[in-house]
């Protein structure tokens, strides 16, 4: 094996592990609410208070955003400046910052509803 494929080998079985550990650690957790709340409406509160964060987790930390945000990234890291892919950095974590940032007052202001 030579030591790109060693390189790719071990990050593949470090993400592999943390996934892992992750659905675990889920596992753990759930038993623990079972355990500790059973099946009362408190409960079925708790998930769906949790259901909207948990949404925006998928899309923008595991879903499409960071599909296409990753690619376009790696071509400025690879084609522009270091300043060129701060700013892209900046100006994406800002409006992404501002819309959940809105996204956020407006589920408040709902909230008493």
């Amino acid at each position: 094996m030579n030591k790109e494929s060693k390189q790719l080998f071990r990050s593949t079985s470090v993400v592999g592990l943390m996934t892992f550990l992750s659905r675990v650690m889920g596992l753990i957790r759930d038993i623990c609410f079972a355990r500790l709340f059973g099946a009362f409406p408190i409960m079925d509160a708790f998930f769906v208070a949790f259901k909207i964060p948990n949404s925006f987790r998928r899309f923008f930390a595991e879903g499409a955003f960071s599909r296409a945000f990753i690619p376009v990234l790696s071509d400025y890291e690879e084609n522009r400046s270091e300043l060129e892919t701060k700013e892209l950095i900046d100006k994406t974590s800002g409006t992404l910052g501002g819309i959940l940032l809105l996204v956020t007052l407006f589920g408040i202001l709902l909230a008493p509803l």
